[in-house]
């Protein structure tokens, strides 16, 4: 094997700016209309000997139409949330500063993962899909010889794609995110999990081999990822496009910090022991060194006075989906970002009643100070996002601060005090101390008085 000094860089850096991390299949691997048979037959022999896992089953691949694709998205998202569900879930993230005013979800989700997929392994038909027509990678002609010898991006993108599918048969990944709906945090981590090893094991294919060195260069050379997505798909919404990036650049990270501490099986255990929050992901030490788990959060107490009001969803944020709202909010350098560090658990409850939607949103931080510091933030920005229009409360209570946003917050007064009665929070533990620097090097854009006011 060549050094890997010379062009190894070169070549994830030309991945990297071809959307590399968002998979999907480059043109030798369809020509006329054929898929080449017996190139992904080499790739699938490669990429059980580098990621050291057998395929238990084959894993058929098919052209598709964009249109068909778009079609199997939303199918996918109408299995794990429905229209109602869609509609009140944007609705709330908007009045609590995620989303922008008047989002549509269902959309804005699918238009984005329309224009960056030109593959991926379904599992619930169990079969890789090829995008007819997704990437056109002629450039790679014009690039550097070992380039022009061969179609590499084409080759670590069905490299990675196929690593999914080595995941769910070996691991049940897909089953495990269906036991996640309710909780989008803990979902997004085992998301980062499975897209960073993916991501890693598709490189170590193309070059051959794994080590250390891969590992690091792939961890490195993913912190341009957030710039280079912005660029290319202006106008996302940042609620939608952080969190998809955050899987690979984050993902890669962590990923990598396992394999440092045990190779492969190390990666492994992260199926059977998975993260639970992004903010392990975000804060390795967390979960390798000093396993911190959010504090379970259970909203109540609301239903008496409520009445006529239907439960529509139930969802965690997590310390990545507040790092937005107050990115969103304060600016992307604010001071105020830092308190999302501070979180340590939440719970979303959307409500709806006919056409309205009301979000009771329970968040628990690590001490009473960032508790009270949020909560005097927090409510002039939405006195200025929603004004008097849309009814809204916030009020801190020890470590922990209550919002509400809709026509239920007309009841504020009542709902705040029974709401702290009925519901539970748990004991938020100190963060321990750990190396800072695994905070400097984020590049997640970076996946950073008591009293209530009410309208």
């Amino acid at each position: 094997m060549a050094p890997a000094t010379n062009w190894l860089p070169r070549l994830l850096a030309l991945m990297v700016a071809t959307a590399l991390a968002f998979s999907g299949c480059a043109y030798s691997l369809v020509n006329a209309g054929q898929i080449n048979q017996a190139k992904a037959a080499q790739i699938r022999k490669q990429i059980q000997v580098i990621r050291q896992l057998s395929f238990k089953r084959e894993v058929p691949m098919v052209l598709r139409t964009p249109e068909q694709v778009r079609k199997i998205l939303v199918a996918e998202m109408k299995e794990d949330y429905t229209d109602e569900q869609l509609k009140a879930d944007g609705e709330a993230g908007a009045m609590l500063g995620l989303y922008p005013q008047g989002i549509n979800l269902e959309n804005a989700t699918v238009s984005v993962l329309d224009s960056q997929i030109a593959a991926f392994y379904d599992p619930d038909a169990r079969e890789m899909v090829l995008v007819k027509g997704a990437l056109k990678l002629g450039f790679l002609e014009s690039a550097e010889q070992f380039a022009a010898q061969r179609d590499v991006v084409g080759e670590m993108l069905l490299a990675h794609e196929l690593t999914h599918a080595l995941q769910d048969q070996n691991f049940a990944v897909s089953k495990k995110l269906d036991s996640m709906r309710n909780n989008s945090d803990r979902a997004l981590a085992l998301k980062s999990v499975a897209e960073g090893d993916a991501t890693i094991a598709g490189f170590a294919c193309v070059v051959g081999r794994m080590d250390y060195s891969v590992a690091d260069l792939v961890a490195g050379s993913l912190k341009k990822l957030p710039r280079i997505f912005a660029a290319e798909a202006k106008g996302t919404p940042e609620g939608i496009g952080t969190p998809l990036v955050f899987q690979y650049s984050q993902g890669v990270r962590f990923v990598a910090e396992a394999y440092r501490r045990g190779g492969w099986k190390a990666i492994d255990k992260l199926y059977t022991n998975p993260p639970e929050s992004s903010q392990q992901i975000i804060e390795p030490a967390l979960y390798f060194d000093h396993f911190t788990s959010p504090v379970k959060v259970g909203v109540a107490g609301y239903q008496p006075i409520l009445r006529g009001w239907k439960e529509i969803d139930r969802d965690t944020y997590g310390e990545l989906l507040l790092k937005i709202i107050l990115r969103r909010n304060f600016g992307k350098n604010a001071p105020e970002v830092a308190l999302a560090r501070r979180w340590a658990g939440d719970k979303l409850v959307v409500l709806g009643r006919g056409a309205e939607v009301t979000a009771l949103w329970l968040v628990v931080f690590r001490d009473s100070d960032s508790a009270v510091r949020f909560s005097a933030l927090y409510a002039p920005l939405l006195d200025r996002t929603l004004g008097a229009a849309t009814p809204h409360g916030v009020q801190p209570h020890g470590d922990a601060v209550l919002i509400v946003t809709g026509k239920g917050a007309r009841h504020f007064k009542e709902l705040a005090p029974a709401i702290w009665k009925a519901s539970t929070l748990g004991k938020p533990a100190p963060l321990p101390v750990t190396d800072l620097r695994t905070r400097a090097g984020m590049t997640v854009e970076d996946a950073s008085v008591s009293g209530a006011s009410a309208n």
